[in-house]
């Protein structure tokens, strides 16, 4: 026989059963949503990890992307005049020194983009990283003075500072024609280039029968060893020959 007692304690452990069942979802829930939040702030952290990585990743291909360029951006010593680096896509003042046409092309053999100059003093815009394959392909043009860079920052770059203290400007050529007191210095400062092309400026007067100081002749043709006068008389005396000679 059951007594009441038993009975009683019976119901009472059955409840407590049903107590401890019913809290367990409660717990299990508790911990699930421990774990949402953790996941969640791994997954936060990690999308900024390969942020980071990202940003680092861009700056190193920036960074390859200058070091293959031909000389976009380089280091030149400190000077107070000139900025470290000039961008790709800036124009770059470019100016002929030739009295015939000037052709300059970022290839070899006229090949690829050619800005061409018809006179004496013309300047022309020119992106600087198209110059700097000019620069490359025509070298002995540059280092002769044959165009002229009109700007330091591109002369400090280009590591050409040393060869433009032997090149005249296009005024100091000017001041040599016009045989001004400082014509002999200015010329004898020039490269045996330029002084070549400063003759040839002065011949194709005499050829051309134009006003000429002979003054100036005299003193340029003692500075450089050559017979400015008897040079152009002698390509005067060979065209007039092929002159007669085709019309007779």
């Amino acid at each position: 026989m059951t007594t009441k007692s038993e009975s009683i304690d019976k119901v009472v452990s059955k409840r407590k059963k049903s107590v401890i069942k019913s809290d367990k979802p409660e717990i299990n829930n508790e911990t699930a949503e421990l774990k949402d939040i953790d996941n969640e702030s791994k997954v936060e952290e990690l999308s900024k990890m390969v942020m980071e990585l990202s940003k680092q990743l861009m700056s190193m291909q920036t960074q390859v992307a200058i070091n293959q360029a031909p000389i976009y951006v380089q280091r030149v010593q400190e000077q107070s005049n000139i900025v470290n680096s000039v961008q790709p896509n800036e124009y770059i003042k470019v100016m002929s020194l030739l009295d015939n046409r000037l052709n300059l092309s970022t290839r070899d053999h006229g090949l690829g983009r050619t800005y061409s100059f018809d006179e004496f003093g013309e300047t022309q815009d020119i992106l600087y990283s198209d110059l700097m394959e000019i620069n490359s392909h025509h070298r002995n043009f540059l280092q002769a003075g044959y165009y002229y860079i009109l700007d330091d920052r591109v002369i400090a770059l280009a590591g050409k500072n040393e060869a433009y203290k032997h090149i005249l400007t296009k005024d100091q050529i000017e001041r040599i024609l016009s045989n001004e007191n400082d014509a002999l210095s200015l010329f004898q400062k020039s490269n045996p280039k330029q002084q070549e092309v400063i003759i040839k400026f002065i011949s194709k007067k005499i050829i051309n029968n134009e006003n000429v100081d002979y003054n100036l002749v005299d003193k340029l043709s003692k500075a450089s060893g050559i017979d400015i006068k008897a040079k152009a008389e002698a390509t005067i005396d060979a065209k007039t020959a092929t002159f007669d000679k085709e019309n007779q």
